[in-house]
């Protein structure tokens, strides 16, 4: 009996394919900067995604947060004092106080063992979404929503619906509540799996079951190993494909690992340094 149903979930189970959503037309690979290229600019700000929009990177990813006041802004850490020179956290401050903050003040650039910080006084801020929304037309997003409630999911749904951004976002989260209500009020816009879909794909996948997966997700976001475990591996990206949902890898910074990706195929690659990516790709637009 234990074999009869084995064999039913692992090969006879009708599949879920996810449908091709605009979002992943053209390169093979996608170049994501992470956070804008972190390594490279100070992170999560206009002046990070405008640059590295002028590398050629196909994708910029950013992560928004709440503010106590309710506005949507791009900032990755919970509080505020690891890139600015204020001290909080950033659901406890309004947009007001947040917009206040040098978002520069942290970037450090080390020339003959002697650190700058050349973007302090240099009039960078926390931008809000609506900024970035409106700066970068055209282009596309991936959006991490950290510490979202539900009603925050939602009102970046409005956002990004009023603003006709269904074909350019894909959105994510590692949290499944705010992730659920995102998809029941934006179906027509990209998600990539949640932490928890994300394991259940790959413990699925490692016993043989993976045609019992189900998710609305179109991609997957991993590292190459989480802790000691080699997650994204040729088994797990055709595993993927037959359902049609993309493999994009994180944070990669070498160049000798950008390059083994590059050489596995996965669909996307997200960096500090998308110069490198891009030079390795023999996409670079211009030099940083």
């Amino acid at each position: 009996m234990i074999l009869a149903l084995y064999l039913y979930f692992a090969f006879l189970h009708p599949r879920s394919r996810a449908e091709d959503h605009p979002f992943f037309a053209g390169e093979r690979t996608l170049a994501i900067a992470h956070q804008g290229g972190r390594g490279l600019w100070p992170e999560n700000t206009l002046l990070a995604f405008e640059r590295a929009l002028d590398l050629g990177v196909d994708v910029l990813e950013m992560d928004l947060r709440g503010t106590s006041d309710g506005h949507i802004v791009v900032h990755h850490d919970p509080s505020v004092e690891r890139t600015t020179e204020g001290a909080g956290l950033v659901r406890e401050l309004t947009l007001d106080e947040v917009r206040k903050l040098d978002a520069g003040y942290r970037f450090a650039v080390e020339t003959d063992g002697v650190l700058s910080h050349p973007y302090r006084g240099q009039g960078l801020v926390v931008p809000t979404l609506l900024e970035v929304l409106g700066r970068l037309p055209g282009s596309r997003l991936n959006l991490e929503m950290k510490e979202f409630d539900p009603t925050l999911a939602r009102a970046l749904c409005a956002a990004l619906r009023k603003k006709g951004l269904a074909e350019r976002v894909l959105v994510a989260s590692f949290d499944h509540e705010p992730m659920v209500a995102f998809r029941d009020s934006c179906p027509e816009i990209a998600t990539s799996a949640t932490l928890r879909e994300g394991l259940a794909f790959y413990q699925l996948d490692r016993l043989r079951l993976g045609s019992l997966y189900r998710s609305p997700a179109v991609a997957f976001q991993f590292p190459e190993y989480f802790g000691e475990i080699h997650v994204v591996r040729p088994g797990l990206l055709e595993a993927a494909r037959s359902f049609n949902v993309r493999v994009q890898v994180w944070t990669v910074n070498e160049d000798e690992d950008l390059a083994r990706m590059l050489a596995l195929g996965v669909d996307g690659i997200v960096t500090d340094y998308p110069d490198r990516l891009l030079r390795l790709m023999g996409r670079l637009a211009r030099t940083k």
